[in-house]
């Protein structure tokens, strides 16, 4: 990451909204996973790199979609919900990529703890706030 990036992540921590705190953790992924598509586009000649690629772009996008929509928004929650589907189908892609040898276990752990990362901002940004009575069966 950045490192002025970096810092000014580390400055808001606590007080940035769900989908600030996604963005940022889908980021920090989004760099390493294209690093490591880079490195499987070496050595892969059928095509494994441009799935790596085309899976964290369309995850990235979905995400940006959901920062540029109303807070709160049925749309937002789309978006995010696209954005954790498209995360999950590219998970594989990065698995293979690892199985095949194209890259060594300590970057697909480091890529498995970014994409978790993102995962778990996503899904917080996707509960309901607290007192908004969403997700409550009626009385």
């Amino acid at each position: 990451m950045d490192p002025l990036i970096h810092a000014e992540a580390l400055s808001f921590v606590g007080r940035e909204p769900g989908r600030l705190r996604a963005f940022r953790a889908m980021d920090a992924f989004a760099v390493e996973a294209m690093e490591a598509a880079r490195l499987v586009a070496r050595h892969d000649a059928d095509g494994l790199a441009l799935e790596i690629r085309r899976s964290v772009a369309r995850a990235g996008s979905a995400l940006f979609a959901a920062c540029a929509a109303a807070p709160g928004s049925e749309g937002e929650r789309d978006e995010m919900r696209r954005a954790r589907a498209r995360l999950l189908e590219g998970r594989y892609h990065l698995y293979l990529a690892r199985r095949l040898g194209l890259f060594d276990v300590r970057r697909y752990r480091a890529l498995s703890f970014r994409q978790e990362a993102a995962l778990r901002e996503i899904e917080a940004a996707l509960e309901p706030a607290p007192g908004s009575g969403a997700g409550r069966s009626p009385p």
